[in-house]
């Protein structure tokens, strides 16, 4: 039975000055509390982020190394990246030296040598896209074997998560109309649309995680809600009852959900430079620090967590089934 139906809770709320989250009317001061092994107990943990390209500039090496040692106290089992991996210009080739500059060199903690599943931004389709696909030859982490693919991984002796990975780029009309983005006017959007709908279709695990570089739904001023994602990903994830949607784009942290839906919608783009946050009538949490997101995963769980660069949980939300 998947877990489509689901109590939805704040664990851990510590909002802090840059939050756009409005506080309680009689806050009380809560220690700060920082990701331990204990934290998520028991769990299948992963880590998300977004936006982390900066070639070391600006607070990459921060949340680097911060991201180290939280996938080490948590034994994370991958990490996740929703895109701009590479955010000036993309790469040239697999042997373009900001491959050592912009990722080996930076993520180098031991914890960090595990897979890397990651999607195209659009920064990234300023460059050879096809690059980042073929480095998964190459390297023995970066894990992107096309761009846009899906696996499944046991949570639990009974639970299984299936994880779903779009390229986002080409399905915004904006980038079939600019010059500088070559490679998304070859890109069959059609095809890709088919694809998720089969794979959503065929989908018999229990917990549906969907990630993509651009928003579905954003509050932030930069960018905010993506008309296409609208139209073309959402009924999908909708109709086969996908619980999460992750993403980068704007960099801020944001957990929104719309009134009446079962979609829960997480924005993280803060890997290496953030912006401005702001709210709409469907924030759950708003919030600016550089950090990335935690994801543990239970056989009747799932909690999100952001985390900034002293290992702090900023907000924490879990949803479970009854």
């Amino acid at each position: 039975m998947k877990m489509n139906i689901f109590n939805s809770g704040l664990l851990i709320s510590v909002i802090l000055l840059a939050s756009c989250t409005p506080p309680p009317k009689a806050p009380t001061a809560k220690p700060v509390e920082i990701v331990t092994s204990k934290t998520f107990g028991k769990a299948f943990n992963f880590i998300i982020v977004s936006d982390w390209g900066w070639n070391s500039y600006g607070s990459q090496l921060k949340v680097a190394d911060q991201m180290g040692k939280t996938a080490d106290s948590i034994n994370a089992k991958f990490v996740v990246s929703c895109g701009d991996n590479f955010q000036m210009s993309g790469v040239a080739s697999t042997q373009d030296p900001l491959w050592m500059a912009n990722f080996e060199n930076v993520y180098k903690s031991n914890s960090l040598q595990a897979e890397w599943f990651s999607v195209l931004g659009n920064h990234d389709y300023k460059g050879n896209s096809q690059a980042e696909i073929d480095y998964t030859n190459i390297s023995r982490r970066w894990r992107m074997t096309d761009r846009y693919y899906t696996f499944v991984r046991k949570v639990s002796e009974s639970v299984s998560a299936r994880f779903i990975f779009l390229d986002t780029p080409p399905l915004v009309n904006e980038y079939w109309k600019k010059e500088g983005y070559p490679d998304v006017v070859k890109q069959d959007t059609a095809k890709e649309i088919k694809w998720l709908k089969d794979v959503l279709a065929g989908s018999k695990e229990q917990c549906i995680l969907v990630f993509g570089h651009h928003p579905i739904y954003s509050a932030s001023q930069k960018h905010g809600n993506t008309p296409e994602m609208i139209q073309k990903v959402k009924p999908l994830l909708e109709k086969y009852n996908a619980q999460f949607y992750f993403c980068g784009h704007d960099h801020d942290m944001q957990h929104l959900h719309e009134k009446g839906g079962k979609l829960d919608y997480i924005v993280t783009g803060t890997g290496g430079e953030t912006r401005p946050c702001s709210t709409n009538e469907m924030s759950v949490f708003s919030h600016s620090e550089p950090g990335f997101s935690v994801v543990s995963l239970k056989a009747d769980s799932i909690t999100v967590s952001f985390v900034g660069i002293t290992g702090n949980i900023i907000y924490s939300y879990k949803r479970s089934d009854k």
